[in-house]
């Protein structure tokens, strides 16, 4: 029986001692929560779980590589920025510079910030430095060409092209052809050139032809537009422009300031239409071309623009110009031409071959038709010492030196063979009129000295009358 009872309290103490080492062997952490843990049915022992993804931490939001970079370096790229931007600016326009012969004004834009240097801009400055120093002197012949106003709609001047015609056909082109022949001349190396920086007086006043200096294989051009007056009629009467004014018979009606203050041309269509050009004529075209072509002129020079008086200028009449408004408004068209390198020179005030520019010239219509246009033009288009002749007529004896009184000390004629003549007190240059009849008559020699002929000429024209 003894046996017994110490057999069971040793089981009892061998109970108790499993109990106790299963206690400190685990201890869950407590909580008020409780803890159900679910064993799928039939899962083999041992079987490893993945840590539930939903309980990890959860990843930093994405943060843009500059927002990592200290606020002095993301300055120090900003300011890179704006100063390349502002080095590409200055580039392009010291190359527009350059490309026009403005060779120390695009040194000196390229210098102007000391920040903006780099291997760009003294690459450039190398280039321009380059051209200066290999400029040559030009020893050829100095052309001189003319125009008169453009014919926008030749289908209202010439309605039957099979007629001989002469008047606007001999004397004036198509705006078409304008368009064809500025490439041309440009290709053959021609540059701008101003009169006025051709001939000048010395500092004893004796007159004489400066030299030029231009880019090996170019040659300087003269240019010139006589009578911008658009007071044209339907016919060309006598020895002369009709004198009735009538809009819209194919060339521009007037010039214009456009809404930005520049220059326009406004054109009355043949159906009637006022609209607001920029190839109305001449000047506008040669403009927008030198615009797209530095090149095409030298220092920005374009021409002259030949007033004639009593038929007023651009458009404007001269009963207009003594209109206070008008006249304002007139003054400020000719300073804008002069800001956009245009040169004015009389071409008289009456435009009148007899008893004036003519072989019965008489010195004292002479003098009355100069002495007109200096009160009535003069102070619109300002003064000049250009004069450009009538009908390219060439005065002599006491005619001429009325002219050179006035202070008139180049003088301009017609002349195929382009003279050019210094005397001590004026020199005298030859042109050669642009229109129907020289691309008819002397289509020889523009096609050696300008431009082919073919190509340019509009094959729409009507015949040239005989003369």
């Amino acid at each position: 029986m003894k046996k017994s009872i110490v057999a069971f309290i040793c089981l009892i103490l061998v109970i108790g001692t499993w109990l106790v080492s299963r206690v400190w062997t685990f201890e869950p952490e407590l909580s008020n929560e409780t803890i159900i843990i679910q064993v799928p049915a039939n899962e083999p022992e041992n079987t490893v779980h993945e840590p539930d993804q939903s309980l990890e931490t959860p990843p930093e939001p994405d943060i843009n590589e500059e927002d990592r970079l200290p606020a002095e370096q993301l300055e120090a790229e900003q300011n890179e920025e704006l100063l390349a931007a502002r080095r590409e600016s200055v580039l392009e326009e010291s190359k527009r510079l350059f490309r026009g012969y403005f060779f120390d004004e695009a040194i000196e834009l390229l210098n102007s910030d000391s920040e903006l240097i780099n291997h760009e801009t003294l690459s450039l400055e190398a280039e321009i430095v380059a051209e200066k120093n290999g400029l040559v002197r030009y020893n050829g012949d100095i052309k001189h060409i003319f125009f008169h106003s453009l014919i926008l709609y030749p289908e209202v001047l010439f309605p039957d092209l099979s007629i001989p015609t002469g008047g606007y056909n001999e004397g004036f082109i198509y705006q078409s052809e304008l368009l064809r022949m500025l490439p041309q001349l440009l290709e053959r190396g021609y540059v701008l050139y101003s009169i006025s920086d051709i001939f000048s007086k010395d500092t004893s006043g004796v007159m004489r032809q400066n030299d030029i200096y231009l880019p090996p294989g170019k040659k300087p051009l003269v240019l010139s537009i006589d009578d911008p007056t658009y007071h044209y009629g339907q016919r060309f009467a006598g020895g002369g422009f009709d004198r009735t004014r009538t809009p819209g018979v194919g060339f521009a009606n007037r010039v214009v300031f456009d809404e930005n203050g520049e220059l326009a041309t406004e054109v009355i269509t043949p159906a009637g239409e006022t609209i607001i050009t920029y190839d109305g004529d001449v000047h506008v075209v040669i403009d927008a071309f030198v615009r797209e072509h530095p090149e095409f002129s030298y220092r920005g020079n374009k021409g002259v623009i030949a007033a004639t008086g009593y038929m007023g200028i651009f458009g404007y009449d001269l009963p207009d110009l003594h209109t206070e408004d008008i006249r304002q408004e007139v003054i400020a068209i000719c300073d804008k031409f002069k800001e956009n390198g245009w040169l004015f020179a009389s071409h008289s005030y009456s435009h009148n071959r007899t008893g004036f520019w003519g072989p019965e010239s008489n010195p004292n219509n002479i003098s009355w038709d100069t002495r007109r246009w200096r009160e009535e033009i003069e102070p619109v288009v300002g003064p000049t010492n250009i004069f450009i002749a009538p009908y390219g007529f060439l005065l002599r004896g006491d005619g001429m030196q009325v002219i050179l009184e006035n202070g008139f000390d180049i003088y301009c004629i017609v002349d195929f063979n382009q003279p050019v003549s210094i005397y001590s007190t004026h020199a005298v240059m030859g042109r050669i009129e642009i229109g129907g009849y020289s691309l008819a008559r002397h289509a020889n020699t523009l096609n050696r000295d300008f431009f082919d002929v073919e190509t340019v000429k509009d094959q729409h024209r009507p015949p040239i009358a005989s003369r």
